[in-house]
């Protein structure tokens, strides 16, 4: 059995850092929390570390996929994303308004912890590991914030409730603030002592989200010195972390990819009755446990996977329209299944019912109830660093063989195991030979799509891409059509400040066009 990095937190703590966080009922003891004294709770690493543990309940978890559903490649019926898709997006929208408290609701718990913490009796070396995971976070929460909402209020410090009312802060002086944050996590998860369990946020997980975060601010602003700094974060990752791709694609998104070599950090989900999630249903067909096909991929999707060759089979001798699955990126059968036929996956029967397509990835077929999936969540891994290097590098000088290499080695990633029989099918590789770096963008860019779909990335690239305003305002496609589609550019690059905030907070205003 897997090991839990929040399983022994206090009731009472988790209640103080998670009362924002949708934490329910069973997993917290209903106390006030003035029942708590700050002066005697500090006194211990054990209780320092618990503290640190409940800020892990902020971690992206498969809920995230919905952002997904946000570009071209996914379909939602969930009426939060639904609203904004079809062009509904406004100051008190669901989604709007969960990301806005979500993320200022971690800030204030990293907060709350690094303003106490050294009232506990430890060392340097000690307080340097704990204040460096919740720094991550605090840095994170920050830069969802600026990327949805541009100039943002920065907080470093417990806000009483009558010092709410802060002046947002210049997007850029945020940023500042995350990029040096970072620094500070990777110098403080640097100390020697520090041997984190799978789960915990590590040096590298730092490296990840910093490089991240310097590709989509590099490409926004065109700036070359972002990109190679993403460039070096992505290669110190790859040549000198102790990672490796995952032999199989679709094992890696199954329990079976739990503490796989290529998981940089993931979200730990207990597989303990009461602790599970509802992915599996979320997802599959409703041939399996009477799921929802909530998130369903679309044809778009379907049609951005290449031949076998990897040619686009718009020009692809190979790509027969009546066959669709035949001669196709590996890939594209280990994230969607064949809609055209009935499906036995491992003794699960999936039945195509006529409307939706529906992913494979993720989907388990030895779960035996439905609302009972225990996938951990992939927040980063090795893959997305060979994509991010490629990416940084060919804007930067254009592509090169190494640069090729990499993109290859995930496409013979995905033909390993990936026959009906489980043997391998081979992946012809891309060649140099003609590439320019415009022809070699728009590769990476399908590698991206098709490596990663479903990860809940997808959207920051489209939105990094400046593509939206293309791709959504086209209808969503499935076996039928699903919805018309309306996003406005440039108004819905940036989100609205919610309505309720405005209200609290005099010193904001509404972002242009809402």
């Amino acid at each position: 059995m897997k090991k839990y990095i929040n399983s022994k937190i206090k009731p009472l703590l988790v209640l103080v850092f998670l009362i924002m966080q949708g934490c329910s009922e069973e997993d917290v003891t209903k106390l006030p929390v003035t029942a708590l004294s700050e002066d005697a709770f500090w006194s211990s690493e054990e209780e320092v570390a618990q503290a640190t543990s409940a800020l892990y309940f902020s971690l992206p978890n498969v809920g995230e996929i919905q952002w997904d559903a946000l570009t071209e490649i996914m379909y939602s019926q969930d009426g939060a994303t639904l609203e904004i898709s079809s062009g509904g997006i406004n100051p008190g929208s669901g989604l709007v308004n969960s990301l806005w408290t979500g993320q200022y609701a971690t800030i204030r718990d990293a907060n709350w912890f690094l303003d106490n913490v050294e009232k506990a009796p430890l060392t340097e070396n000690q307080l340097a590991k704990y204040k460096g995971q919740v720094r991550f976070f605090r840095a994170w929460a920050h830069y969802r914030l600026l990327y949805q909402f541009g100039d943002v209020p920065l907080v470093t410090t417990l806000l009483a409730v009558n010092e709410g009312q802060v002046e947002p802060s210049p997007r850029a002086t945020v940023l500042d603030f995350v990029l040096t944050e970072l620094d500070a996590v990777m110098s403080e998860l640097s100390v020697s002592d520090y041997s984190p369990e799978y789960g915990r946020v590590t040096t590298w997980a730092a490296m990840a989200l910093k490089s991240r975060i310097l590709l989509y601010e590099g490409t926004l602003s065109q700036d070359n010195g972002m990109l190679t700094e993403s460039a070096n974060l992505a290669d110190q990752i790859m040549t000198s972390g102790s990672f490796d791709l995952h032999d199989n694609y679709t094992e890696l998104f199954r329990p079976e990819g739990e503490g796989s070599s290529e998981i940089i950090l993931a979200r730990v989900n207990a597989d303990l009755p009461g602790r599970y999630h509802s992915l599996g249903q979320w997802l599959g067909p409703i041939s399996f446990h009477a799921s929802w096909s909530i998130y369903t991929p679309t044809m778009a999707l379907v049609e951005t996977y290449p031949d076998i060759n990897g040619e686009d089979i718009a020009t692809s001798p190979l790509y027969n329209p009546d066959m669709p699955f035949e001669n196709r990126d590996p890939r594209m059968a280990q994230s969607i299944f064949n809609w055209s036929e009935d499906v036995d996956y491992e003794g699960s029967s999936f039945v195509n019912n006529g409307t939706w397509l529906n992913f494979r990835k993720w989907i388990n077929p030895a779960e035996t109830a439905e609302q009972q999936s225990h996938n951990d969540f992939i927040v980063f891994r090795l893959g997305e660093m060979y994509l991010t290097y490629v990416e940084a590098m060919n804007e930067v000088n254009g592509p090169t063989q190494e640069q090729v290499d990499l993109i290859n080695e995930l496409r013979t990633r995905g033909g390993q195991g990936a026959a009906d029989d489980g043997t391998d099918i081979a992946v012809p590789p891309i060649q140099l030979a003609g590439l320019t770096k415009d022809s070699f963008r728009d590769i990476i860019r399908r590698e991206r799509i098709i490596e990663m779909a479903a990860e809940g990335l997808l959207y920051f690239d489209y939105h990094r891409w400046r593509s939206l305003e293309t791709t959504m305002n086209m209808p969503a496609v499935g076996v039928v059509s699903l919805e018309d589609r309306l996003f406005t550019a440039p108004r819905d690059y940036t989100w609205p400040i919610p309505e309720f905030e405005l209200i609290n907070n005099p010193n904001l205003k509404q972002n242009t066009g809402y």
